[in-house]
């Protein structure tokens, strides 16, 4: 029951409702009970032959009554309890949500997308039932069955005793079966997020699965996977399903008792044969009771488990954070100092930093070159903190990244990363991602800065073109561009830009890079890229191997001296050479080449 402190908030901040809701149910109950009273009366005046029409009437007239006030309190209690189950549904999904958005990125590398979207959807749904219909059956039950057993003591004491004999073994039972039920449910829950993970990225990489024709491998791991989640379901419902049964088979356990014992006290006279029906009347009541009980062992089980899994991330501390007092710099120029920072990711040994030191200077373009591995990227991580780096070994115009707030650290900064994530909706909608009250000449603006423009205009929609999930109408040039077009729409005071354009071809990116320098005059820029000769634009170059500066400069004095980056941009000037003579030859020789 830890589990469920999470939900105790709610249900203090919403007293006035759930009080009123279960005053509702409790008239309900109130309402049920008075029933078997009147059919005593008509029944008792039948036996006696002094039932008349107009009474029976009367009978009939005051159930009808009842029914239309047990209708009537129906609605109230499951409009405002089954109303707060969804408050509370609402609230926690967007706690989660907000959550998710706070941990660090370093957080999700252990964790399934499917196993998370699992909690925003099964495991929330636990929860809701728990709070809704469990609060219900728990208050039914204990309220009905503890009325309905005072009744039936009124009516005879004896005969109450022995309809309850069955019942203590309805707790030994439930005691035996609740640990099981949750270990199970906890189970069944983390297999759904598992198989949730595996259908969402199949379904993602779609191309590629199609592409390598693993079409039957996949169909096969999927049923795999799904007949284990059939198998470990079935096994919760041997120990679910079968509360039910045994609560009814218990409850007619005690009918069979009641008629027995009660219709020999009927016969005798002891109990009128209105008190024997009513008897009966009150024992069918407590079969829902017995029932809604084992209904409640399944739900605040089944909720429990959720819950497990959904304060494990509510209790997540964000291993990135703001400072206790942060600096708020006024002024923004973009100045980055790189001071002596060796950085290694969690759970691993080797550094992918190793005692860096290097200066991006405000209002210039800086570059930064390496092999694949070198650090480039982690380096770029490390600036807008979406990594940790160690105190003191990053400073934004002289400040030490990590006493800045980091709305107000990634707020300067527009970070273009590799993968030119695209969301799903329009063009206009991805380009104003950033700035959502962007005019449609600044997108456009923004768009023709990155050779984007005309490839958006030749769209049916244009700049209202849907591009489906991760932008799948786009070419991977295109969703580059995209979102290099949507970070010049912020015109930060520093561009990151993390080999954003190795997916277009040698000339666009030359006209592109040609278009930042002068779209971003005296503005911070640093870039990640490949393509040597694109790299002419920069203020200072530096190259970095295995975490390590090697060597800084700009592209004409690297390369005639006779290190890495000059060694490179010899490579790349013969495999352009190679390339033009190919294409100036015909299809002969670039077969041969």
């Amino acid at each position: 029951m830890k589990s469920y402190r999470t939900l105790w908030p709610y249900f203090v901040r919403h007293r006035l409702r759930i009080l009123l809701g279960l005053a509702a149910l409790i008239s309900v109950d109130l309402l049920q009970l008075l029933i078997p009273r009147v059919i005593k009366f008509a029944v008792d005046h039948l036996t006696d032959m002094t039932a008349t029409p107009s009474l029976l009437a009367l009978a009939g007239v005051i159930v009808a009554l009842l029914a239309l006030g047990i209708g009537v309190f129906r609605y109230i209690w499951r409009r405002l309890i089954l109303g707060f189950s969804r408050i509370v549904e609402e609230d926690l999904r967007n706690r989660l949500y907000a959550k998710l958005l706070a941990l660090s990125p370093a957080w999700f590398l252990s964790r399934g997308t499917g196993d998370i979207m699992a909690h925003a959807t099964n495991d929330l749904e636990g929860v809701r039932m728990a709070s809704g219909f469990g609060l219900v059956a728990l208050v039914d039950s204990l309220g009905l069955g503890l009325a309905a057993v005072i009744f039936m003591l009124w009516i005879d004491p004896s005969l109450t005793a022995l309809a309850l004999l069955p019942m203590p073994l309805v707790t030994i039972l439930t005691r035996r079966l609740s640990g099981t039920m949750f270990s199970r449910y906890l189970g069944v829950q983390q297999l759904f997020g598992r198989m949730t993970e595996q259908v969402r990225e199949y379904l993602a990489g779609i191309r590629v699965v199609q592409a390598h024709v693993r079409e039957d491998l996949i169909i096969e791991e999927m049923d795999r996977i799904g007949r284990q989640y059939v198998s470990d379901n079935i096994r919760l419902t041997l120990v679910a399903g079968s509360m039910f049964p045994l609560m009814l088979m218990f409850t007619n356990m005690s009918l069979a008792v009641v008629f027995y014992f009660g219709g020999r006290l009927a016969i005798f006279g002891e109990i009128s044969p209105g008190d024997f029906v009513a008897f009966i009347s009150y024992l069918n009541l407590l079969t829902w009771p017995m029932m809604a009980l084992g209904w409640v062992v399944n739900l605040v089980q089944r909720g429990a488990a959720s819950l497990e899994r959904i304060n494990r991330v509510l209790d997540e501390e964000p291993d990135i954070r703001d400072p206790a007092d942060p600096v708020e710099p006024e002024d923004i120029q973009g100045g980055l100092a790189v001071s002596h920072l060796t950085f290694h990711y969690e759970g691993r040994e080797e550094r992918v930093l190793d005692d860096l030191s290097l200066d991006l200077p405000a209002g210039r373009i800086s570059a930064l070159v390496g092999r694949t591995g070198s650090g480039k990227t982690t380096l770029l991580n490390l600036l807008p903190r979406l990594f940790e780096p160690p105190d003191g070994t990053i400073r934004l115009d002289g400040t030490d990244v990590k006493k800045m707030s980091l709305a107000a650290l990634r707020g300067a900064m527009g970070y273009v990363p590799q993968d030119g994530y695209v969301f799903s909706g329009t063009v206009a909608e991805n380009l104003a991602f950033g700035r959502p009250g962007a005019s449609e000449e600044e997108l456009a603006a923004a768009a023709r800065a990155a050779e984007l423009d005309e490839d958006i205009r030749a769209f049916p929609g244009g700049y209202r073109t849907e591009l489906g999930e991760r932008g799948l109408r786009l070419s991977g040039g295109q969703r580059q561009r995209l979102a290099l077009a949507r970070a010049l729409v912020l015109d930060p005071p520093l561009l990151i830009l993390d080999d954003t354009l190795s997916a277009v071809d040698a000339a666009t990116e030359e006209r592109i890079l040609n278009n930042l320098a002068r779209l971003r005059a005296g503005r911070t820029t640093v870039i990640v890229a490949h393509r040597l000769t694109s790299l002419k634009i920069a203020d200072i170059i530096h190259v970095i191997e295995r975490g390590r500066l090697i060597e800084s400069g700009r592209h004409e004095e690297l390369c005639c001296g006779d290190g890495y980056y000059a060694r490179l941009h010899r490579l790349q000037m013969v495999q352009t050479d190679l390339d033009q003579a190919a294409a100036s030859s015909g299809p002969e020789a670039e077969a041969v080449v």
